[in-house]
């Protein structure tokens, strides 16, 4: 497995820095979670949430780690958390400001107690600029970078995405950037500090408000345009005989386009004939592609006859859908975890491949809180049995319900 061999201490909670650690254990990483006791990382209470307190939600971002619950609001507890980021390459954490340095677990900190550490941090500002000291979540993301006011109607309010797309963005960012950090201190022996945050990602993706809004001396800006693109006509969502279809033609598709409706003459039509006069005359536009689209007898009908034509074009699927459509199943998107409480569930997977990294024919489980514990505490740091249950009866360490040793 590519990281094979490498520990990361996990101090992260909720989304952000949980998906980015799972994959990081995916691809074979020792994650040991560190849960702020007595009651554990948050997402265990989020949707669904079983009888016995058993949470997908959880589930699906913590699978493959081992859980070790500590009183972090206390000496002994920020000692023995201490002493396992020192056995670790990588410290991953996503607190809140303040947080790690009233502690003594920040990055200034423990650098100095080990200066190959890497210390990688999600937050929702980032740890310098004028909002730096915010807390935040996935919604401040998206409406500070811009985005959710590129998104909605365009005489209406701006919109969110369905799926916090600025936690699961920073996720994939962190873990990436963490890959390019253990190959610098493999090279240089070096460690360092990195850190992504909700907001910057999402900013990043701007392909053309940014410069556009630079490069025309600020007379042209982006802004909502409902479900048509208006920057590239034809491009948005159109609506087909069942349902609604997407599609994006740019210049060396448009002649193709006019060809397969079978309007070949609209392809120099001067309303049309340009990138700028099908801007102008996009409604109308929309109003004869969705027209011709009617014409056939259901969607799978008319997306055939786009992919004959070569025109990139996508059915609009839900969730339910997309989890069982062959694309994603067979490209192990779909995975199929066993959840303590609600048996085999349905999970996203690992968005990158890799050659050497199979795909698991059977997913982890998730750690139950403090499942790991004893193996933990006595595996790297060397503890006896005696130390680690004096900890236990001094509630340092937590357990759900359990001994830790079970």
């Amino acid at each position: 497995m590519l990281l094979e061999g490498i520990r990361i201490l996990d101090f992260t909670q909720y989304l952000s820095g949980p998906s980015a650690t799972r994959m990081l254990a995916e691809l074979g990483a020792d994650v040991i979670k560190v849960e702020y006791g007595p009651k554990g990382d948050p997402s265990r209470t989020l949707p669904f949430v079983s009888s016995n307190g058993s949470s997908s939600y959880y589930t699906q971002q913590n699978r493959g780690k081992r859980s070790v619950c500590l009183d972090l609001g206390s000496t002994r507890g920020c000692e023995v958390a201490r002493n396992l980021a020192l056995e670790c390459h990588v410290v991953v954490e996503n607190f809140g400001p303040g947080v790690l340095e009233r502690r003594g677990l920040d990055w200034a900190a423990l650098s100095k107690l080990d200066p190959r550490l890497i210390m990688a941090s999600i937050s929702a500002f980032g740890k310098s600029g004028p909002l730096a000291h915010l807390q935040g979540f996935d919604l401040m993301g998206q409406a500070l970078s811009g985005m959710m006011h590129l998104t909605g109607e365009a005489d209406g309010a701006p919109q969110f995405t369905g799926s916090p797309i600025s936690d699961c963005a920073a996720g994939q960012m962190l873990f990436g950037a963490i890959g390019h950090a253990l190959f610098h201190q493999e090279r240089t022996g070096e460690g360092q500090y990195l850190e992504v945050t909700l907001v910057d990602p999402l900013f990043a993706m701007h392909s053309i408000a940014v410069q556009g809004h630079s490069a025309s001396g600020g007379t042209w800006s982006q802004e909502r345009s409902g479900r048509q693109f208006s920057i590239v006509v034809p491009s948005g969502t159109y609506k087909g005989p069942d349902g609604w279809i997407v599609l994006q033609v740019l210049e060396p598709q448009w002649q193709r386009l006019c060809d397969a409706m079978g309007v070949s003459e609209l392809g120099v039509d001067k309303r049309f004939a340009t990138a700028e006069a099908r801007v102008d005359n996009a409604i109308e536009l929309l109003g004869l592609v969705e027209a011709w689209m009617q014409t056939f007898e259901n969607d799978a009908a008319l997306l055939t006859h786009l992919e004959n034509e070569r025109i990139p074009a996508a059915p609009v699927l839900s969730p339910q859908e997309a989890m069982v459509h062959p694309h994603f199943t067979d490209r192990g998107m779909v995975r199929r975890a066993v959840d303590p409480d609600f048996g085999e569930i349905t999970v996203t997977g690992l968005p990158a491949k890799f050659s050497s990294v199979p795909i698991p024919e059977i997913e982890p489980l998730p750690p139950w809180l403090g499942q790991h514990n004893h193996e933990v505490l006595s595996e790297v740091l060397g503890m006896s049995d005696e130390a680690i249950a004096d900890l236990e009866d001094t509630t340092i360490l937590f357990a759900d319900g359990l001994s830790s040793s079970d």
